[in-house]
């Protein structure tokens, strides 16, 4: 019951003992709440089991939970007390379009949606913003005038830049998730528009570039309290790709670092917002970020395939060749379109002996044959090894007349999978 009350309305939680300073905290937070939509509710400690209390995380008297995540341990003091009331607020409207109300996240994190094609459109349209979040940081900073809300959001920055470790810099952590699936940064790096991903950065940018500083810093807020639980859904998401620790690192370092990064933010916001007016600006900022980030994640999660007419190219060529093969008539080119290839099969999707990569900086094509073989197969092309979440071997070409070029090697690749069928 607490938890629900908790999620449709304005309410600060007060787990009690009864006692003092349970009673004393109680006052104070009553006090701030005047004037304002959030609610004090006092909680009984003594009303719930030993395992109940290690499920909430309950370790003193008085703890004050704010959106079922606890916000404050002991009794705060008047301005403390001020404080946590404009977070309920403030919380309450950005987590109004809170990621798991997006039934599109809610499918995907449940293993129901297509997990290919919204990874692809996650690796494209976030790219954007993650390659530019540490400069929204950097502008921000910049309207900044006092000195300890300064230093928090550098702490920020400084994480971002993985700690002065290049390789450690999350826009690179997130350049491991796009290489894992085949992709190139550079390619997404050159989209100019039509992007929702593209236009977001670009009033994100705006934003924090214009400031003021209550702007600026209402919607960093919102993206950091947003995207720590967005990420939690992703991975889950992104689990059935079987993708490697690297490759989903990003999503794991946000997934915990943003609680610390929104406390952050959040109180640089309330040190900038000096005025009733200034607070409305505030909080009003942060539920347009909100929304925004909403809109965009609903809409990677919504992504469908397009088939295109150069896949379809590339699957007549294929089929063609294989013709020749005494195998044809038992085992006919089918293909299955996934988000990052283009598979060729003979009746099912496992039962595949090519996958066309076609939206990276290099077209090429993955195989079951070993790296000698293709060699040996596709002689003046270029022959590497491949992620074994992908096959074994990958061959570079330029185009789908260059297939007719390696028909040795797409006949080798049927007939080694139609004799194992």
């Amino acid at each position: 019951m607490a938890k629900i009350e908790a999620e449709n309305s304005n309410v600060v939680e007060v787990w009690s003992d009864g006692g003092y300073l349970s009673q004393n905290t109680l006052a104070l937070l009553t006090e701030a709440s005047e004037g304002t939509p959030t609610r004090v509710v006092e909680r009984r400690i003594g009303e719930l089991s030993p395992k109940e209390i290690e499920g909430f995380g309950l370790r003193a008297t008085p703890t004050i939970m704010i959106n079922n995540t606890i916000a404050f341990e002991g009794r705060p003091t008047a301005e403390e007390a001020g404080s946590l009331v404009k977070q309920v607020e403030i919380d309450r409207a950005i987590l109004e379009y809170a990621v798991h109300r997006s039934a599109a996240m809610q499918r995907f994190a449940s293993g129901d949606a297509r997990s290919d094609s919204i990874a692809l459109s996650l690796a494209q349209e976030f790219y954007h913003l993650c390659r530019e979040f540490p400069l929204f940081l950097a502008a921000a900073i910049s309207h900044v005038q006092d000195d300890e809300s300064r230093l928090l959001l550098v702490s920020n920055l400084y994480e971002e830049h993985g700690n002065l470790d290049i390789e450690r810099l999350h826009p690179a952590l997130f350049r491991q998730f796009i290489r894992s699936m085949g992709l190139e940064p550079a390619v997404i790096e050159k989209v100019t528009d039509g992007s929702p991903g593209l236009e977001a950065a670009q009033t994100i940018t705006m934003i924090c570039r214009q400031g003021p500083a209550i702007r600026a810093l209402g919607t960093l807020y919102a993206i950091e309290l947003w995207f720590g639980p967005a990420c939690d859904m992703m991975l889950e998401g992104l689990r059935p790709l079987a993708l490697s620790s690297e490759a989903t690192r990003f999503f794991v370092v946000h997934s915990g670092a943003d609680i610390v990064h929104s406390a952050q933010l959040r109180k640089a916001l309330f040190k900038v917002c000096k005025t009733a007016d200034e607070w409305r600006l505030a909080v009003h900022t942060a539920a347009e970020a909100s929304y925004m980030f909403y809109t965009l994640f609903d809409f990677i999660a919504s992504a469908q395939l397009v088939t295109t007419g150069e896949e379809l190219e590339i699957y007549e060529t294929i089929k063609r060749i294989c013709a020749d093969s005494p195998f044809s008539a038992s085992h006919p080119v089918q293909y299955k379109d996934a988000v990052y290839y283009f598979g060729i099969n003979i009746g099912a999707p496992d039962r595949w002996f090519l996958r066309a990569f076609c939206d990276t900086r290099r077209h090429s094509v993955v195989t079951r044959l070993s790296v000698d073989q293709a060699t040996l197969l596709s002689p003046g092309f270029l022959v590497e090894p491949v992620l074994p979440v992908f096959g074994t071997s990958r061959v570079y070409f330029n185009n789908s007349k260059d297939l007719e070029k390696l028909r040795a090697l797409v006949f080798s690749a049927y007939e080694a999978e139609a004799k194992k069928a």
